[in-house]
């Protein structure tokens, strides 16, 4: 039995630090991604628009008036007329847009931050959020990046690394209606859940997926945890898909969501069937902006 057990106590052996490793990598970069100049610590802002024409600055007057420490005075002016949304930037800027100058640009929702409008530190996109837009704006010296110190994380533990159960649901059954924080429904598609076991008791949790053509299972939960030691409106998780009906379920990488970094964003909230009993004593830990 002894010699039996060897070859899996040594690939045990081998594959602990590569799993460690591999564990700090990831929260490594995901802490460069939030502290990145456009990620979810740089958020200043985002203003939902209507039809008509507004002036676009930091200026008292301005119609949407931006309030990230580089906005210039006036920045430009907007003009919306039907899904058509035209910026023309004010004399005496130096806009860019992929490293190319601009005086003017149609905006288009789903854009890349790296593909947005850059004036100075700013960089600006447009967002579609349901049947509404917004402009989402970063800046290279936004208060909650300059005041951001990194993130904090429970102890990576690899018994909460867990191989799942995939229970695909039917095809007439694609999708499920998830809240959002602007208290607004939205629908995403949702192609199973995951059965798992903890301490010999039975848990499940729905799996979404952000877009038609995701390449990875998204879950949303609560769980005991929430709102004492992590995040009170609950974490988000991402997982490969599933292969030969197994989930690799590893909670040691659940993570804020960007709610937990800024006030200018629209995160969906766990739906009712992913709020667990469990306390999830794994992952990332609250963090106050």
């Amino acid at each position: 039995m002894k010699l039996l057990m060897l070859p899996l106590l040594l690939a045990f052996t081998f594959q602990a630090p590569a799993y460690r490793a591999g564990i700090e990598k990831f929260r490594a970069d995901r802490a460069a991604e939030i502290a990145g100049p456009t990620g979810w610590a740089a958020l200043v802002g985002l203003h939902w628009i209507s039809q008509g024409e507004v002036v676009v600055g930091s200026d008292a007057i301005s119609g949407i008036r931006l309030t990230g420490p580089s906005a210039p005075g006036r920045l430009g002016t907007l003009t919306v007329t039907g899904d058509k949304i035209h910026l023309r930037i004010s004399t005496g800027l130096d806009a860019f847009v992929k490293g190319k100058q601009v005086y003017e640009l149609d905006m288009k929702p789903g854009v890349a931050a790296a593909d947005g409008l850059k004036i100075g530190g700013l960089t600006m996109v447009l967002i579609k959020r349901g049947a509404r837009m917004a402009l989402r704006v970063w800046d290279a010296k936004a208060p909650n990046l300059v005041a951001f110190k990194g993130l904090s994380w429970m102890p990576i533990d690899p018994k909460w690394r867990i191989d799942a159960r995939f229970v695909p649901h039917p095809a007439n059954q694609p999708r499920i209606k998830i809240q959002n924080v602007l208290g607004e429904t939205i629908e995403m598609k949702n192609p199973g859940a995951v059965v798992f076991s903890v301490g010999g008791k039975e848990y499940r949790l729905e799996a979404l997926l952000e877009s038609d053509d995701a390449d990875e299972l998204f879950f949303i939960f609560k769980d005991g945890t929430s709102n004492r030691t992590t995040y009170g409106a609950g974490r988000y998780l991402y997982t490969p898909l599933p292969k030969n009906g197994r989930v690799d379920l590893d909670f040691n990488k659940a993570m804020n969501p960007p709610c937990a970094f800024t006030e200018f964003a629209t995160c969906p909230l766990p739906p009712a069937k992913n709020r667990l009993t469990l306390s999830v004593q794994a992952g990332e830990l609250n963090h106050k902006h």
